[in-house]
């Protein structure tokens, strides 16, 4: 490890340069916004939020009736690290060094060469907390495969312990969301059942969150359609096919939730630098099926835990922060090589899982299938 290469990547460069840098908005925050934590384990307490237990009248000079504890689950694990890096090699360093001859002429060019990278790992680490997160979202739990993460920690689903009561499907094969059948289906009547459903289970529904995709399922159904808006043309009437703001005032006057519609996508590049960008919203088969209901924003949290580069930082580096992200510069010899880092420690805290419910809009028989 040597210092950068590059004269202007010095750790006073880099922090004004992240400081002042605006990166493009991501939907995980608002989910799941930073909470810095000072140990790289974390604990999740299931279930520590309910709804209210009454309490009971009495007689006078009576002792107070006992109420049972809500039960809580556990959920424990290791905060990963989440890193990428991108290397500057001799081909690249040498048009380093003809922008630097040219002068001023090609000073955009130059700083596109110097903080490109950076930007990258930036965008980089965010684009992995993203799909984190609505992995979660979409099914309660994350799969992991050496198609979606090339660091890959483990092969086996990271269950959020979403629980089975709530895991919903439709009545009926006619209706599905995505099957074609928009004449048959019932998503309204979906919104009521389950509504109604968490309501006895203590939990008030005040969102429902979907993918575009889905968003464009449900806007397309003719039952959607007929609550939300109509028109008369030569005597007939004309459905159309509502806004999301229409679908909105629509649900609130029903005294029903909201719809959140994420859209985004995320590209993935494999140990064999294959790159694919895909819906995070999909499951590890790339099945498009879910559509989640919850009673509060945010869900939890994203914990951030310390970063050992940065505590034990090498002379060599020069380093500073986005945020909770760790940007490092160095170089090697032999071959000579300009390295850019972006890292974070943090996973997913999601506390109200249990006040959720997620449908599986294109199963009647068994959830996830």
């Amino acid at each position: 490890m040597e210092h950068s290469i590059l004269k202007e990547s010095t750790s006073k460069n880099l922090e004004v340069y992240l400081k002042n840098r605006v990166y493009e908005q991501l939907y995980y925050p608002d989910f799941f916004p930073i909470k810095f934590v000072n140990q790289l384990s974390y604990e999740t307490l299931i279930g520590s939020k309910g709804n209210r237990v009454a309490a009971d009248i009495v007689t006078y000079n009576a002792s107070a009736p006992e109420k049972t504890r809500k039960v809580i689950d556990r959920l424990t694990g290791e905060i990963p690290p989440i890193r990428m890096k991108k290397i500057m090699k001799e081909t690249d360093l040498n048009d380093y060094n003809i922008l630097k001859a040219t002068g001023a002429t090609n000073m955009q060019q130059l700083l596109d060469l110097v903080f490109g990278d950076v930007d990258a790992c930036v965008d980089g680490v965010n684009g992995r907390l993203e799909w984190l997160a609505i992995q979660a979202l979409s099914r309660g739990q994350v799969s992991l495969s050496t198609t979606n993460s090339a660091g890959i920690i483990t092969q086996n689903s990271i269950d959020f312990q979403l629980p089975s009561a709530n895991k919903e499907v439709e009545a009926a094969a006619n209706n599905y969301w995505t099957t074609g059948a928009y004449s048959t289906n019932t998503p309204i009547t979906d919104i009521d059942t389950i509504v109604a459903e968490a309501k006895v289970a203590g939990s008030s529904i005040k969102y429902v969150v979907m993918n575009h995709s889905k968003w464009v399922a449900f806007r397309t159904s003719t039952q959607v359609q007929n609550y939300c808006s109509a028109v008369f043309v030569g005597g007939s009437v004309v459905k159309l096919v509502p806004t999301l703001q229409q679908v909105n005032d629509m649900l609130v006057s029903q005294g029903l939730p909201t719809v959140i519609v994420v859209d985004t996508s995320v590209t993935i590049e494999t140990a064999a630098h294959t790159q694919t960008a895909y819906d995070p919203w999909l499951d590890s088969s790339a099945a498009d099926r879910y559509v989640l209901f919850c009673p509060e924003l945010p869900l939890g949290n994203m914990l951030v835990g310390p970063i050992a580069m940065e505590t034990n930082s090498p002379k060599q580096c020069a380093m500073a922060k986005k945020g909770h992200i760790l940007v490092s510069k160095w170089s090697t010899v032999d071959p000579i090589n300009e390295i850019t880092m972006g890292e974070t420690n943090a996973f997913v805290s999601w506390p109200t899982i249990d006040q959720c419910y997620i449908l599986d809009t294109e199963s009647h028989t068994t959830w996830g299938v």
